[in-house]
């Protein structure tokens, strides 16, 4: 048994090695490397397979992540590993009431999706049902869960699972239980740009926009390319400020080598509402890089204005991602935030 064991928990190993390699950026034509340092997005600790926070001898689903735990039906294996939630004899994928047991199956309405036995509820109007819905009191259609514990990004206190609470931890969506920071600039080794970013060999390493970085002069190619690169960016639309830590945390995905810069304002009738003066206020800003096509985080730091919002208030803001390309392409997407103290 325990030979098998070694031998599954080797296996996993060396599936996860496979898939950060296909994660990593690819290299650009002008010869830029992938990060210097891998981000970790899984984690097997030792006695923790899964990385779910539940040690092996005690998770009902040792290779599945669940940290909530979660066993409906009260048996051996948890919902997450069960394909019979409800031990009802139907399984989940044909059980119109997967929580529910009721292997009659009765459906009086004809909703294909719902049985009698449980009546349709969406507690946050997310249009996930409440038994399907990993934050059950907070809207978030995407059901994002980083760490893979059952609780959503949106009403996670830890999303990276690294016993950090977010507001604390230099890294808050990536995995880095040492909070190293070798820079001393308060964001973590794990997700730190200037730390992880390398330009084609040969030339320094940095963000884009310094010497051989993603946006440096001459880079072969660059006088061709007259397309702006593909942008995507998502951005938790409600930050409360005292649960924020230091930074507003976007997640981007950029088509090529790409340099990223965030500014979250709010226009000057925004800005007298809530007291911060009579201009456009800005309120978070923070810069980017990418050595290749891929996903990053973009840490905006919030400025003293946003520190002055006033408790009880809710302010209207527009953050403003700009990418730009080695060639001075450039894409430009907005997004609404909305700010509380």
């Amino acid at each position: 048994m325990a030979r098998l064991r070694a031998l599954s928990i080797a296996v996993i190993a060396l599936a996860l090695a496979c898939a950060a390699a296909a994660l990593a950026p690819a290299a650009t034509a002008a010869g830029a490397t992938a990060p210097l340092r891998a981000l970790t997005a899984a984690h097997p600790e030792p006695g923790d397979v899964d990385g779910d926070e539940v040690p092996d001898g005690l998770d009902n689903c040792p290779t599945t992540p669940n940290g909530s735990q979660l066993n409906t039906d009260g048996d051996a294996p948890g919902d997450a590993c069960d394909p019979d939630d409800d031990n009802d004899a139907i399984i989940d994928t044909s059980d119109n009431c997967r929580l529910v047991s009721n292997p009659d199956q009765l459906d009086t309405d004809s909703d294909p999706r719902r049985g009698d036995a449980c009546p349709a509820a969406d507690t946050d109007g997310d249009g996930r049902f409440d038994d399907d819905d990993n934050c059950r009191a907070v809207a978030n259609p995407d059901q994002s869960d980083i760490n893979g514990d059952d609780q959503g990004d949106a009403c996670d206190r830890d999303d990276d699972g690294d016993r950090y609470d977010d507001g604390f931890d230099n890294c808050p969506v990536v995995y880095n239980p040492d909070q190293a920071d070798l820079d001393g600039d308060g964001i973590g080794s794990g997700c730190d740009a200037a730390e992880l970013i390398a330009g084609p060999p040969g030339g320094s390493t940095g963000p884009g926009g310094q010497a051989g970085g993603p946006g440096a002069a001459g880079t072969p190619g660059a006088a061709t390319d007259a397309s702006a690169p593909s942008v995507t960016v998502k951005v938790q639309r409600r930050q409360r400020l005292s649960e924020a830590g230091r930074s507003l945390v976007v997640t981007v995905t950029c088509s090529e080598a790409c340099t990223l810069d965030a500014v979250v304002s709010a226009n000057a009738q925004a800005a007298r509402r809530a007291r911060l003066g009579s201009t456009r206020a800005v309120l978070a800003r923070g810069s980017w890089s990418l050595a290749g096509a891929g996903r990053t985080y973009v840490f905006a730091r919030w400025t003293s204005a946003a520190r002055r919002l006033r408790a009880g208030r809710t302010l209207a803001a527009t953050l403003q991602l700009t990418a730009t390309d080695a060639a001075g392409n450039r894409r430009r997407l907005s997004r609404r935030v909305d700010l509380r103290r």
